[in-house]
């Protein structure tokens, strides 16, 4: 612990020593099992573009629902059209900025983690009401942060600011090392529990923090694709997560958070290969569906296209096939006779048509809202 300027104390984390394999071994199976799983399934597939356009932008709104956002996967398909609406405008301008900072990370591949940090941070709060807010978008904190700690009734203050530079140091250095000996997932897990004590920016530090779990593991050549989610897990169980978090640092035994960590990666991975091997039957339903319609319609240009863009505009889809409006509007009509996709909304010039199978896959459970 170490004093601010104002006397407040301020947790700096150690680099945290790896745990016994024995202690978490079957967690460790398990999760690097089901994200290869996933990861082979996602190289497989015949639609390019899942992992970004679907897996990650679930993954923003669940990561992001944890943190009490309340814009769901349909709501952020909205926003994401032409018609560029939401309940929230900001909620789903921060839900979107996440996804969209994943997108530009892995186009990047080269990043380093603490550019990754602000060019994540800088997405979630660029377009904050808040001028305050908006201002920190993209910049390390200058002022001490925390929580309330339920133990001990008082706050619970994270890396004071003045010690960010050698903290994020130390936690980059850790967190890019590689050892043989050392398996990567744990070395991520406790990278992850070192940057969420670190806190470094002024919010959407949990946010943050897990998508970079991904990110980096693919960056490092872990993985094929970034694919490592926990975002839906910790949204079902957010109090195991925050409690593990803060049990480690309290007891310095990092096992217990390891499990919990790895445990949420295996949950996730294998929620989300089951909705890819059900996105593939989908998939082949469409295409069974449009083997009578004529080879040259844009009707078969827009069948993979909607699979990873399963609400849109006409606006959209003229946008993307380069077809004219007057094409892509009998192409929707077609796609709506074999009921791949619905008219959602009101109508007008610029309608918003659903591919409800897609969308039931990826929506968050009223539970969850």
């Amino acid at each position: 612990m170490e004093p601010d300027d104002r006397g407040r104390l301020c947790f700096r984390p150690a680099v945290p020593e790896f745990p016994s394999m024995d202690t978490v071994w079957e967690q460790h199976d398990r999760a690097v099992r089901a994200v290869a799983d996933f990861d082979r399934a996602l190289q497989g597939f015949p639609v390019p573009g899942v992992v970004g356009k679907l897996f990650a932008r679930l993954d923003a709104v669940h990561s992001s629902g944890a943190e009490g956002s309340t814009t769901t996967f349909s709501d952020l398909l909205d926003f994401q059209s032409a018609r560029h609406r939401a309940r929230d405008l900001e909620d789903a301008q921060s839900v979107a900025g996440c996804a969209e900072a994943f997108d530009e990370l892995v186009a990047d591949g080269a990043f380093s983690p603490s550019e990754a940090v602000l060019a994540i941070h800088r997405r979630l709060f660029e377009h904050a009401r808040d001028p305050l807010w908006a201002a920190a978008a993209g910049r390390w904190k200058t002022l001490a942060n925390g929580s309330f700690d339920t133990e001990t009734g008082d706050i619970f203050h994270y890396t004071r600011p003045t010690s960010l530079p050698d903290a994020l140091a130390a936690w980059e250095n850790f967190t890019m090392a590689t050892e043989p000996s050392r398996p990567e997932f744990v070395r991520q897990a406790l990278s992850h529990w070192m940057f969420e004590h670190i806190h470094p920016v002024t919010d959407g530090n949990g946010r943050v923090g897990r998508l970079l779990v991904p990110l980096v593991l693919r960056r490092k050549g872990a993985t094929s694709q970034a694919c490592t989610f926990l975002g839906e897990a910790v949204h079902h169980d957010k109090e195991i997560y925050v409690e593990a978090l803060k049990h480690a640092r309290r007891t310095g035994d990092m096992a217990g958070w390891v499990r919990v960590c790895l445990s949420m990666i295996a949950q996730t991975a294998t929620s989300n290969l089951e909705r890819l091997e059900r996105l593939g039957r989908v998939l082949e339903t469409w295409r069974r569906a449009v083997e009578r319609v004529r080879s040259n319609s844009v009707v078969h240009q827009m069948v993979p296209w909607i699979l990873t863009k399963p609400r849109f505009s006409t606006g959209d889809a003229v946008a993307v096939t380069g077809q004219s409006f007057a094409s892509v509007n009998s192409a929707v009509s077609r796609l709506g006779d074999l009921r791949i996709i619905v008219q959602v909304g009101l109508g007008g010039k610029n309608r918003l048509f659903e591919a409800s199978a897609v969308v039931e896959l990826f929506e968050v459970p009223n539970a969850l809202r």
